[in-house]
């Protein structure tokens, strides 16, 4: 994946949104001018590190995310844990089952 200014400008506004700022508000937090991050949420200007790792601890996002412009997916280290879990579950049940039996 490479960095594209216009999936990272619609990630961030996606996030603007959903946590309930308007562009203005978010400009003042980040101490830009609202025009500038017109610019940057409609893909016609890109983030400065700095600004990215500012976006990142305001919306708690982590910065491949910020900059790939979406939703980390679920981490291999994550899937193993659910896969690992269901399988402690059933085999619960079966020694509840063989439990039961005895």
């Amino acid at each position: 994946m490479n960095y594209d200014m216009k999936r990272s400008g619609a990630y961030i506004q996606h996030l603007r949104i959903r946590n309930g700022y308007t562009q203005n508000e978010l400009a003042k937090a980040m101490n830009i001018d609202q025009s500038f991050l017109s610019r940057i949420e409609a893909g016609s200007k890109g983030c400065s590190v700095d600004m990215f790792i500012q976006l990142s601890e305001f919306f708690h996002a982590s910065l491949d995310a910020l900059i790939l412009g979406m939703e980390p997916d679920m981490t291999q280290e994550t899937k193993c844990r659910l896969c690992l879990k269901s399988e402690i579950t059933e085999l619960i049940d079966r020694l509840t089952q063989l439990n039961a039996q005895l």
